[in-house]
């Protein structure tokens, strides 16, 4: 989320980054093995929205390479 917001990309949040909503959710298009794994924030808000693999909780994932994502709300 710092990533984006930084760069000047919009983030969907009701939470601020407390990993509460969900509404950061993004879709990895490539590059996913270049963002960290899954903590137990994210691993809750993925059973609790029903969220697919390729769907990451922006807040909640560190990158550590090039990543192509895309956002329902871009």
């Amino acid at each position: 989320m710092e990533s984006l917001l930084s760069s000047g990309h919009p983030v969907a949040s009701s939470c601020h980054g407390d990993g509460v909503c969900a509404k950061c959710k993004i879709t990895v298009v490539s590059g996913g093995d270049n963002l960290s794994k899954e903590n137990p924030t994210e691993e809750f808000l993925r059973e609790k929205h029903k969220l697919s693999d390729n769907v990451r909780i922006s807040c909640q994932v560190e990158i550590n390479g090039d990543i192509v994502i895309d956002a329902t709300y871009w």
